[in-house]
């Protein structure tokens, strides 16, 4: 059904300040949502407000550093949502990457944002590459060969800037994202096959039975294997750990470095866009109408769904939300 925006920003505003936040933590969170809705991104949308981010925002405490340097800052997120702590230290990173030609941020203790793609396009929005990783929360994933969940989804996203539109790669090292798994579970549908096992290690296609079992990881042992090195960046580094619960705070990554340290800034930006086009001008598969660039379709997307001024939402995904009012 539709509801146009500000209607639903109303709504998700009163219900966030009503736990607590104030206005400018509220609108933060909101805009999260907000932004993948638009992106097309509605798995990471509004299906999970009402289980995740009206939730989780009790008794949050600020966060703060533990340790500063040049280009460096490490942060205890205090249990506070990512949301709220990335909005407060990314522009500070981005101001260090700018200084340093390289920053890094590392965060413990935080419960999650939605997507690290939004932080990668940040930095690319301020002319910088941005690398993002984070431990995707709880055994979810079996590596290459089990049959034993252990891995987070562990999510990489990578922004870097271009003439057009930046170019954003955001995907799960697992086979599809956990939140596809709960939208499917909260709309009684079944999820992809192919993708995930149950507790015995037979194929299913059951939420229910996924949630019990584990999903798969891309690629097989490739993707078995930047689950690792996510899990060991992330989860072990900032000594993380796993539960099965929604209330689980998670390891966070982010490297900004500043493509000027190399080349100009406008001149990468010519070649980036020198390389999409050359690959959109290749010859497309018989079922393909267009070849896209990773990030241009969510763009375009955004544009569009912007300009109309309201979204198509679920009626059971909507009723969950104002059932918190």
């Amino acid at each position: 059904m539709k509801i146009k925006i500000e209607e639903l920003k109303k709504i998700c505003l009163e219900i966030l300040q009503k736990k607590g936040l104030n206005r400018k933590d509220a609108e933060s969170i909101f805009e999260e949502y907000l932004d993948s809705e638009l992106r097309g991104i509605v798995c990471h949308g509004f299906q999970s407000f009402a289980n995740f981010g009206a939730k989780l925002v009790e008794d949050v405490k600020p966060a703060k550093i533990i340790k500063e340097g040049r280009n460096f800052l490490y942060i205890n997120g205090n249990k506070n949502l990512g949301q709220i702590v990335c909005h407060k230290y990314v522009p500070q990173l981005i101001k260090k990457a700018k200084k340093s030609g390289i920053a890094m941020m590392g965060i413990r203790n935080m419960y999650s944002y939605l997507r690290p793609g939004t932080y990668a396009r940040i930095a690319a929005e301020n002319d910088l590459v941005g690398f993002v990783f984070n431990y995707g929360g709880g055994q979810r994933v079996a590596p290459y060969g089990s049959i034993d969940p252990f891995f987070g989804t562990n999510p990489i996203a990578i922004g870097m800037p271009g003439e057009k539109f930046p170019v954003i790669v955001d995907f799960a090292t697992s086979k599809t994202a956990l939140m596809k798994v709960r939208m499917a579970a909260k709309l009684n549908q079944r999820a992809a096959e192919g993708i995930a096992i149950d507790k015995n290690g037979n194929p299913t296609t059951d939420p229910e039975k996924i949630m019990e079992g584990a999903l798969l990881p891309f690629g097989e042992y490739k993707g078995s294997g930047l689950a690792l090195v996510v899990e060991l960046l992330t989860k072990t580094m900032f000594k993380v750990e796993p539960k099965h619960k929604i209330k689980e705070t998670r390891g966070f990554l982010f490297i900004f470095f500043d493509p000027k340290t190399f080349i100009g800034v406008k001149e990468f930006k010519k070649a980036v866009s020198k390389t999409t086009d050359q690959i959109k001008r290749l010859r497309r598969a018989k079922e393909f109408e267009e070849i896209q660039i990773p990030g241009e379709r969510e763009q375009k997307l955004y544009e569009k769904n912007l300009k109309r001024g309201y979204l198509e939402l679920n009626e059971k995904i909507l009723s969950d939300i104002k059932k918190l009012l």
